[in-house]
């Protein structure tokens, strides 16, 4: 029998050092990094180009996303370099793409008394981060020589962007664009003010913070070459529910939203009232337990016990 082959996955080894450690940093041999990615100079000149990439779009709540997946070649790449990325320092806001961190861990970290928040969403973050954007990082930050720089961000993107459904999009996207968002955090500083970042959603919370910031924002967002999404942007007082990543939090406390709650009343209604049970809408309770288990453990339990009702 064939054994399935395993898919690549991001490798760190708990590591974790400066941007002036990584193996990327000053490396001027294409055959040096054709080493570093267990591949050949000729490979990885091959995997260049959208022919490499499995195109679809992806709906989801009524939205359609086009969504580039790489090839199994080009995945292990894109994994490898990606488990390279992930092992340099970053921000302490960022918590997408890191282990122990999650949509959940960013809201939690504007818990807090008397906090007003600001939530945004940087529109088509992956899209508008460029091809040129992946060379300055590696040419410029990196300090990789050109011929290094000009051939990791071309097998990188897809038609001159950071393609979509990669391993490598959430390290690539954050590092290609780390002096925008070292900008927007020191701005924060100023007015006293936390920021966090989940992929491509930024959230700020502090006890002076200003309506105002959000100008600021959109300002620095546009001289990267960035837009901040007008219709996803809120400020939120300090007494009001904050819906942050996935969550709402009020002072000190945080809870699953209440369209989440609603969904999971609907599906459970749905799942009692069938004679034959869905499995994919029994999975997707599952899942929505699961997930809201994050926010308040009691979910976990129900989890649990309605996978064994509906299993036995």
């Amino acid at each position: 029998m064939k054994q399935k082959r395993r898919k690549p996955r991001i490798i760190t080894k708990k590591k974790s050092y400066p941007i002036q450690d990584s193996v990327f940093y000053k490396l001027s041999s294409k055959k040096r990094l054709a080493n570093l990615l267990s591949s050949t100079p000729q490979e990885l000149k091959s995997l260049v180009g959208s022919d490499n990439y499995h195109c679809f779009t992806q709906t989801k709540n009524g939205k359609h996303r086009l969504i580039q997946e790489p090839l199994p070649k080009l995945d292990r790449i894109h994994s490898r370099v990606a488990s390279l990325l992930c092992r340099i320092e970053t921000i302490d806001g960022l918590h997408s793409g890191k282990k122990g961190k999650s949509n959940i861990s960013n809201a939690r970290s504007h818990l807090g008394l008397g906090k007003r928040v600001i939530t945004a969403d940087i529109k088509s973050f992956f899209p508008s981060t460029t091809r040129q954007n992946v060379f300055n990082l590696f040419f410029n930050t990196m300090q990789c020589s050109p011929d290094v720089a000009d051939l990791l961000s071309k097998i990188l993107t897809y038609d001159d962007h950071v393609p979509t459904g990669s391993r490598i999009s959430m390290p690539l996207a954050y590092f290609a664009n780390k002096k925008m968002f070292d900008e927007i955090e020191s701005a924060a500083g100023e007015c006293g003010a936390k920021m966090t970042i989940y992929v491509d959603d930024l959230t700020f919370s502090g006890a002076m913070l200003q309506k105002s910031f959000i100008g600021r924002l959109e300002a620095i967002a546009k001289m990267y070459g960035h837009k901040i999404h007008p219709s996803k942007t809120r400020f939120y007082g300090a007494n009001e529910v904050k819906l942050i990543t996935g969550a709402a939090v009020k002072g000190n406390e945080i809870t699953p939203r209440n369209k989440h709650l609603k969904q999971l009343r609907g599906e459970l209604s749905e799942w009692l009232e069938s004679s034959v049970k869905d499995k994919k809408l029994t999975n997707r309770i599952i899942g929505r337990m699961t997930f809201m288990g994050s926010i308040d453990p009691r979910y976990k339990d129900k989890a649990r016990t309605f996978r064994k009702d509906a299993f036995k």
